[in-house]
Parts: C-alpha cells; structure tokens; sequence
C-alpha cells in the first residue's frame, strides 16, 4: 500500500526561490489554458497524448522545458476528468431515484460511463447544470515525471534534489530536511519561501488487526466510543476548543482590520494589508494545528482496530437538516476536522487489513439499543433506557450502529424521513402485541438485547 510523503526545503536562498517561482507561475499559465479549453462539455472523453501532439506541432513554450509543461497537460486534464467523475456520481444518485425500471437505469449509466451523456438530452442537462465550467487557481506548482530529476546526499546525509530550471542545460539545487530517496512522480509546491515536494512510498507494515466486530461513535469529547463502552482518543475536545475560540476571536479582530482597510485612503489601505492582514504566520500555525489533530485521530483509530477486525462507522457525508442551535458545534468540529477522523478511519483499517462499514446515521443516537426501538430518552451524555437502565449516550448510539449493520431494511442512503417511519411503525407493531395487562417496559425486545453481533 502506497501513501503520500511530504518533505520540505531546508534554508533555501532567495534566488533559487524565485527562479523556482517564476518557473511555476508560467506553468499556471498553462494550467489556466487547459481548464478554460477543455473545462466545460468540450473535455469530454478527451486524452492527453492527442492535445500533447498537437500542442507539440503548434506550439511553442520556450523558455518552459518540455516535459515540464507535458506533465503539467496531463496533470491538469487528469484533474478535469477527476471533477467529471464526482460529478456523474451526483448524476446516478438522480438516475436511481428518477427511473425505477433497472433497464432503463442500465442504458443511463451505461451513457455516463462511457462518456456519452452529450448524446442524450437529460443526462445533459443533468451533467451541465452539475459540472460547473471550472477555473484555474493553482500557479505555484510544478510537476516532475520519473527520470527529470536527479538526487544526491549532503554532506550531513540529507538529499537534495536538481531539477531543470527555465536556463537550458542548468539545475536547480534544493536542499531537504530529510535524508529518504524520493521515487517516482514529485510535486513541488513553492509557497511562503519554501518548497513543498510530494512524493509516493510504500507504507511500512503494521500491526494485524483484532478479531472483533466493533461498532464506533464519532464524539467531541472523544473521538470514538465503541460498542463495548471503551473510549478512544479522550481529550479531543480540550485540543479542537481553545484552537476553535482563539481562530474565532482572531479572524474577529481581523475582519475589523478588512472593514477599516477598505473605508481608508490606498496609502493607509495597502500599510495595513501589508503589515496587518498577513497569511504566512497564520499558514504555518495551521499546518501545526492540522498536523496535531490527525495525530490525535489517527492514534485514536490504531487503538480501535487493536481489537476490531470489523468497525462499523456511521456514515455523516450528508449535512444534518435543521440543527440551527448547532452552530457552535459545527464551528468546533468542522468540516476538515470530520474529514480528517474519516481519512484516519479508511487508511488505518486498509493498512492493517481490517474492514470498514458504513451505516445510516439517522436515529442512533435516539433508540434504546436494548430494544433497537425508537424509545428511551437522551439527557447530555445519558440515555436512559425504558427499562431504568442507564448508558452512557455514545456507548448507546455506538451499540445501535453496530446493530445497524445487519438492518435490511435500513440501507445505508435510506432518507432519514423513510428511516424515521420505518422505526415508528416497529414500536407501533410492538405496542400492539404487548397484552394489557402487562407493562410496556416489560415487553421482549425485536432483536437480541446484546450489542454483539458474534
């Protein structure tokens, strides 16, 4: 299994910086001409070799070494067609809902995997109003096939890397902070005065995963409860909370600057943007942050698949509907902070050959996990369960999600609405079975009281 390295350069002087910039910021230029050519419905089905050769016959991008702005061609096309793709995936989810025929289901997706969607009218229509024409905002990175570069080792063990610079027959020299050989296709990325190089490896091998089947809790406080009331990755929230609050009242202060910047003379303007409204200290602090945080997650993830050869994970790529009272919440777990739980999820468990399922999120955290019925109640980090049990809320809704996993009738893309029905019309069928005479908490539960599935 292969993974992305990262390293950076390590005291690169000024002169180097801005010949690398430069040579970047006219590979942009390139990049900008693809996605403005082939961008839109003309890019459709279009391969890189055919615009290489005529762009090779036509054109002529001097003082740029050619296999720089080949590979950039390529770069930018495999891009375009990455966009393409998750955009016909918006599209089959309406094909599956608009047609209930599978023949008809069949030849759409057929059209849409073939690259042929131009030639139908709805699935044109679809696409265009989905795929947006796209434009170019990378000017600061530069591409290198296998075989462009070369590398050599300092004299205290760390590599550095010559690449062909915009002079012909003359390299760049860039020293690194790390003494690995780097193989295959690189990516520089030249920004806030360093270099930036991705790179491919093999990732070492880890431990071997355990023998259970674990259902998991994405939390705040921490970052996993499983189904068998451990907790994984504790303190999470005493990391995000003060990170969150202090970018909060910061960007605040900042926003104050932006609104007396643009009521100022250009003079007094450009001061403040230059002396004020800076992005390099900020940048570096984050990259920190980041870095802290998928640490946190990942350790996290590596203690759950110790025991669980199978998790079972809630799937949360939609957005909760009406949860105004939210806001804080979603302030402090934010998009790249779920992102970055889900990411350490999918590559631990690839890695150490466990299995990942995901299951449909609504109303875990509201059923009796005892009953697996739309029952009980939750108070803050409780959920009291109608036979006077009490659990803790995660532990519950971690129990309900392994449950899940063998539903048949709640799927994982079920709509919350169907899924909600579904719940109330089991409770309603119990209630009806419970003789009179006996009390409601007494009744025999649908499925197996335990949270295990083995």
């Amino acid at each position: 299994m292969k993974g992305t390295r990262i390293v950076f350069s390590r005291n690169l002087n000024p002169g180097k910086y801005n010949a690398l910039d430069e040579q970047a910021h006219l590979l942009g230029k390139i990049r900008s001409e693809v996605w403005q050519s082939f961008g839109s419905i003309n890019g459709v089905g279009v391969n890189h070799r055919t615009v290489r050769t005529d762009w090779v016959k036509s054109r002529d991008f001097s003082p740029l070494p050619a296999k720089a702005w080949k590979e950039t061609l390529r770069d930018a096309l495999d891009d375009i067609h990455l966009y393409e793709t998750a955009c016909k995936e918006k599209v089959r989810k309406q094909i599956h809902a608009r047609f209930k025929q599978d023949k008809d289901r069949k030849k759409y997706f057929g059209l849409l995997k073939y690259d042929r969607w131009c030639e139908n009218l709805l699935l044109c229509r679809w696409m265009r109003k989905i795929k947006k024409h796209g434009r170019n905002h990378t000017h600061n990175q530069i591409v290198l096939e296998n075989g462009v570069y070369s590398q050599f080792k300092g004299k205290d063990g760390r590599t550095w890397l010559k690449i062909p610079s915009l002079i012909r027959r003359k390299r760049i020299a860039i020293p690194l902070n790390t003494n690995a050989d780097l193989h295959g296709m690189l990516r520089l990325i030249i920004k806030d005065g360093m270099v930036e190089v991705h790179y491919l490896a093999n990732n070492h091998k880890h431990a071997s995963c355990g023998t259970f089947v674990i259902g998991v809790d994405k939390g705040y406080s921490e970052v996993f409860a499983d189904s068998e009331g451990d907790f994984y990755g504790q303190g999470f929230s005493k990391l995000l909370t003060p990170i969150s609050n202090a970018r909060t009242e910061k960007n605040k202060k900042r926003n104050k600057l932006i609104q007396i910047a643009k009521k100022s003379k250009p003079v007094k303007q450009a001061r403040i943007i230059k002396n004020n409204l800076g992005t390099k200290k900020r940048n570096q602090q984050n990259r920190k942050i980041k870095q802290q945080i998928r640490s946190h997650c990942f350790k996290a993830v590596h203690s759950v698949v110790d025991k669980a050869k199978d998790v079972v994970a809630e799937d949360l790529t939609r957005q909760i509907p009406k949860k105004n009272n939210w806001k804080r919440f979603n302030r402090l777990m934010n998009q790249w902070t779920k992102g970055a739980i889900t990411e350490a999820l999918e590559t631990v468990i690839k890695a150490r050959g466990s299995r990942l399922h995901y299951v449909n999120a609504a109303y875990t955290s509201q059923m009796d996990s005892n009953t697996q019925l739309l029952e009980g109640k939750r108070v803050g980090d409780k959920f009291y369960h109608v036979n006077g049990e009490v659990k803790q809320a995660d532990t519950n809704a971690a129990c309900n999600i392994k449950q899940r996993l063998k539903d048949l009738e709640i799927q994982r893309y079920t709509p919350y609405q169907k899924v909600k029905q579904i719940l109330l019309n089991r409770l309603h069928a119990v209630k009806e079975l419970v003789p009179l005479h006996e009390p409601v908490m007494e009744r025999p539960p649908l499925l197996d009281s335990s949270c295990n599935l083995e």
